[in-house]
């Protein structure tokens, strides 16, 4: 039935994914309450068994991440009542979203942790080991790919080698979140690592193949991208945030400081400048240095 509901809801096919997953998830919690899902029915499920459910899941979850499955599963829950309106009752409106606490009201060490690298970190990150591999190899150019483009991860995954080898240099053509079609700007210091990454590959001459592949040679998803990233990121010991998403933060905070808010903002390729702060980022290094720079201060 997830299934189902991914190929029919209408937005895009990465947005779809993460539904699917997301309900995945969920309704292996439920299990636990009872419910089991079926292709047409759902049973052992009604008002009290999800309120039990999103009581537990409260004292477990981050409220984001609660949010986030509350948001996913209420409109899941309708579209099952639509469709199955006999055998499924509409439960979609049990369950709702918790406030978050503002930054201020959470307690230091809870706080979430930076969303950005320092060059330090890059660095690491992009350092070559004593012993490489292929799979390492692979993870620098993907690296080096968020980092030179600001790309979501969806993006970088339809990314093909002919977007790089064979589409004019310094740009990739990316489908856009939105669904259009736009030229995306390239750092040239990542085409050094993707080039020593596909010289690992025997496919490297079809330009219609993915860019990024599994040690299988299927395109890698997010999921894989979120697990690939966040195992090179721990291997450093950062304390930043890990997963896909921080190389879209640090990316769009160097070049906010760079270029400014407006070139920002058409990298990321955002509808607004308020959408954009939220991917500008300062130290606290620099803020100290900004507050005893002030003229009246010298």
């Amino acid at each position: 039935m997830i299934d189902f509901y991914g190929e029919s809801c209408d937005v895009m096919e990465s947005s779809a994914r993460h539904h699917v997953v997301t309900l995945d998830r969920i309704f292996r919690q439920l299990v636990d309450f009872g419910v089991e899902l079926h292709e047409e029915s759902i049973s052992g499920l009604n008002g009290a068994v999800l309120q039990r459910w999103f009581n537990s899941a409260k004292k477990a979850l981050k409220p984001t991440t609660l949010n986030n499955y509350v948001v996913t599963l209420n409109p899941f829950l309708e579209w099952a009542h639509n469709i199955y309106p006999e055998a499924i009752a509409d439960y979609s409106k049990v369950l709702h979203t918790v406030k978050l606490p503002s930054y201020d009201q959470i307690p230091d060490d809870e706080k979430p942790k930076e969303k950005y690298y320092s060059d330090e970190e890059i660095a690491k990150l992009l350092a070559v080991p004593k012993h490489d591999s292929p799979l390492k190899k692979r993870d620098r150019a993907i690296i080096a790919t968020y980092l030179a483009t600001g790309l979501r991860a969806f993006e970088l995954c339809q990314l093909t080698i002919g977007s790089v080898r064979e589409y004019k240099h310094g740009y990739v053509r990316v489908c856009r979140k939105g669904g259009a079609w736009k030229d995306v700007d390239v750092a040239e210091f990542a085409y050094g690592f993707i080039d020593t990454y596909l010289a690992t590959r025997q496919d490297a001459n079809d330009m219609s193949a993915p860019l990024f592949v599994t040690t299988h040679g299927q395109p890698v998803n997010e999921n894989q991208l979120y697990k690939s990233m966040r195992h090179r990121q721990e291997a450093i010991g950062t304390e930043c945030a890990v997963g896909s998403h921080v190389f879209r933060h640090t990316c769009l905070s160097a070049i906010e400081k760079i270029g400014g808010g407006a070139v920002a903002r058409d990298v990321a390729n955002h509808s607004s400048m308020a959408i954009t702060n939220r991917y500008a980022h300062t130290t606290a290094e620099q803020r100290h240095d900004a507050v005893n720079a002030l003229s009246w201060g010298r």
